[in-house]
């Protein structure tokens, strides 16, 4: 096939154009090239790149027989295991769109992410039947809306009203399909939910495109090769885990050690028994992994390269010195996926680079956070920051990354879209997000606009005071945002604060620590102790219900403490002093 003598970098470069390349074509092609060798390692399974492509097959053809056809869609409700991948290849052979839907969401959120991709049918792993039967009723599937349940190999009741596609696909053709032929880079592939952290997830549409790029890019900085042995912890339902992890499997030939979730506990000694050289994170995972306390062995290991993105940067150069890495990239992304930013150079504290080998993603414009304006010259055009400064990132949309939108919410895609922003005619996609642009075109996080709340009068970053606070120590996470106090302005900043196991805290050195190290605006006044982490299954931060309960000791049965502003240590709150906060009697 062409595309098996091309470099990683000259598909990149090809796909600004339509390109005969899918998911399906490629696995197809690696099928031929390296049939015995490992494509998914499994628990105590490992399924062949032949294997895989055809099981795949099997999908494909019994779901032909049920008459889909391209542009159709099928929702696939499943925890981490090869039957997803599987799944998901197969009817991505016949141009099927998969709606990978969040297995961590219940009821209502279910019920809504099952119902805006319009699926005709749907598939199910019999370890969430039971909360897909809770909402069964609330679930109107497209025409023929055939329900399916993937029982994973075990002599399970199948409920009523629900076929089992164990024998169905035993009966199946494992032949390619003559369809994947015709499934082109412009077709969409998934669709991938937001995370839902402000309301209802919003499902995203990803085309083919997009994934072999993330796979290209992916075999580049990991520098993979089948050789390689990437250990997966992400929920595949995730851009991470499916656009970046899968596609990077099949792109690059290298195998893929599957876990069904993550454990910080488990993950070194995994790491070595399957000598995986890469892991892919996202989020807090680096954090919750170099929190465990330190062994002997640490930096022998295999591990090569870790790539990902939402490390701190203050915790990439002790994360690769601790565990020996070679190679740390931070990628920022977002899961509507417009342009790849990357720190190749492994600056700490960069999540990426407005250009990306030799091709301008994106610009980092200038913002008014009191206004929620983009700052504009005399023509209305917007005005790019310097280095030292911080504003808005933006993508740009154009032939190499499209934005193929949100499904079913039109109001949303063209909310996302600004044009004519730098220059008559051109395209934009809001990130949403405030970065530091720094010299040569690198920047680093700062905040989601949404996260970033303004007490005495200035503007605090949650994720900056997190960081911080978590440099104490003796935490697994720290999540800060900010509360309303009666009769003040703006938003006073609040940790909940979630504790490693068996550790307690010495508030006068908390205290002290934070006052040291962070102007009085930015400190938090208020911190919650919680027995969870809060955070979606995609370890991203939840905040909006935290924010609602606000610091009230009589409505919240979590420990409470307040920073005392006169003696600068942290004490319990209890009801008398939150009533002397209330009526201005303490004043901060």
């Amino acid at each position: 096939m062409e595309t098996a003598s091309r470099s990683p970098f000259e598909t990149i470069a090809s796909l600004a154009q339509t390109q005969m390349m899918s998911l399906g074509s490629e696995l197809e092609r690696q099928a031929v090239t390296l049939k015995e060798r490992p494509a998914i390692i499994f628990e105590e399974r490992t399924v062949t790149f032949e294997e895989l492509n055809a099981l795949a097959n099997r999908y494909a053809n019994h779901f032909k027989s049920l008459g889909l056809q391209k542009g159709d869609v099928v929702a696939l409700l499943m925890e981490n295991r090869p039957e997803f991948l599987i799944a998901a290849s197969g009817l991505s052979k016949l141009g099927v769109i998969v709606s990978l839907i969040n297995n961590g969401v219940r009821k209502d959120v279910l019920a809504h992410a099952l119902n805006i991709c319009d699926a005709k049918m749907l598939i199910v792993g019999h370890e969430l039947m039971e909360p897909f039967l809770e909402i069964r009723e609330q679930v109107h599937l497209q025409e023929p809306g055939y329900i399916f349940v993937e029982n994973e190999g075990r002599d399970l009741p199948v409920p009523e009203g629900i076929i089992d596609l164990q024998p169905l696909l035993a009966a199946a053709p494992d032949q390619n399909p003559p369809e994947t032929t015709s499934v082109t880079s412009d077709d969409v592939i998934v669709y991938i939910y937001t995370s839902g952290t402000t309301g209802f997830p919003k499902a995203c549409a990803v085309t083919q495109k997009r994934w072999l790029i993330l796979g290209n890019l992916s075999e580049i900085v990991g520098q993979m090769t089948p050789e390689s042995v990437q250990y997966m912890v992400l929920p595949l339902y995730h851009n991470s885990g499916f656009d970046i992890g899968y596609s990077a499997t099949i792109i690059s030939g290298g195998a893929m050690v599957l876990r069904r979730k993550f454990s910080a506990r488990n993950f070194w000694s995994e790491v070595r028994r399957h000598n995986a050289d890469l892991f892919i994170y996202v989020g807090e995972l680096c954090r919750y992994i170099y929190n465990q306390p330190p062994q002997p062995d640490d930096a022998d290991n295999p591990l090569k390269s870790v790539i990902g993105n939402g490390m701190r940067g203050d915790l990439m150069v002790p994360f690769k010195e601790r565990f020996g890495i070679q190679t740390l990239i931070e990628i920022y992304g977002a899961t509507e996926g417009v342009g790849s930013f990357l720190n190749l150079a492994g600056i700490p504290g960069m999540c990426g680079n407005l250009s990306m080998l030799g091709r301008r993603q994106g610009e980092v414009i200038k913002f008014d956070l009191d206004t929620d304006e983009i700052i504009r010259d005399e023509n209305g055009y917007a005005i790019k920051c310097s280095a030292g400064e911080t504003g808005l990132l933006v993508c740009e949309v154009n032939d190499l990354n499209v934005f193929a939108g949100y499904v079913n919410n039109p109001q949303a895609t063209t909310e996302k879209l600004m044009h004519n922003l730098l220059q008559e005619g051109d395209c934009y996609f809001n990130s949403g997000d405030l970065v530091a642009l720094a010299e040569d075109d690198y920047f680093s996080f700062v905040d989601r606009m949404g996260d970033t709340f303004r007490w005495k009068s200035e503007n605090v970053s949650t994720t900056q005071v997190s960081n911080l606070v978590n440099h104490f120590g003796q935490m697994e996470d720290v999540n800060v945002y900010g509360v309303q106090v009666p009769g003040m302005e703006g938003r006073c900043g609040m940790a909940a604060i979630k504790l490693l196991e068996g550790e307690t805290l010495d508030w006068a050195k908390l205290g002290a620590f934070v006052c040291e190290k962070l102007p009085s605006y930015a400190r938090p006044y208020f911190i919650r102790l919680r027995d969870t982490i809060d955070a979606t299954n995609s370890f991203k931060q939840v905040k909006t219900q935290l924010q609602k309960e606000g610091f009230d000791p009589s409505v919240i049965s979590d420990p409470l403490y307040f920073l005392d502003p006169d003696q600068n240590v942290y004490v319990e709150l209890t009801p008398e002093r939150y009533a002397k906060i209330v009526d201005h009697t303490i004043k901060f």
